[in-house]
């Protein structure tokens, strides 16, 4: 006897079974400093952001926009980081490339940066000037 799923519903919401020691894992989880940390309440909360990260991880999940370009200039790239809801200044100067919000010369900000055509452009133009910048 094959098992026969529900029909399809307006609900966006399924119901998914976990085994015994997978939920009482989780429901320990949800006992500690760490779980109310992250803003995890309930059963649902963790589940759903552990498959939301194996499916992102795997490329099965759309990718959220995180980043979003403000503006360009001679100086480098304001950029808006939408999950932590803060603008990072990404200069562009002769030794290097620098984040202010970060305070690294590595980071996420800058990685984003260097994936956009128009900076990528001004980046190539003053590695041509003698700048100390990343190939790209």
């Amino acid at each position: 006897m094959s098992k026969k799923y529900p029909e399809e519903t307006v609900s966006k919401h399924a119901t998914v079974r976990l085994p015994k020691g997978l939920l009482k894992a989780i429901e320990e989880f949800l006992e500690s400093e760490q779980a109310k940390k992250m803003g995890f309440l309930h059963i649902t909360d963790v589940a759903t952001a552990a498959v939301r990260d194996f499916l992102k991880s795997h490329g099965y999940y759309p990718l959220e926009e995180r980043f979003v370009i403000i503006n360009h200039d001679e100086k480098g790239v304001k950029v808006f980081d939408l999950q932590n809801r803060r603008t990072a200044d990404v200069y562009i100067k002769p030794k290097g490339i620098w984040c202010a919000l970060c305070m690294k010369d590595s980071c996420e900000h800058i990685d984003f940066v260097l994936q956009d055509r128009e900076s990528q452009t001004l980046i190539k133009r003053k590695r041509m000037e003698g700048w100390n910048l990343p190939e790209i």
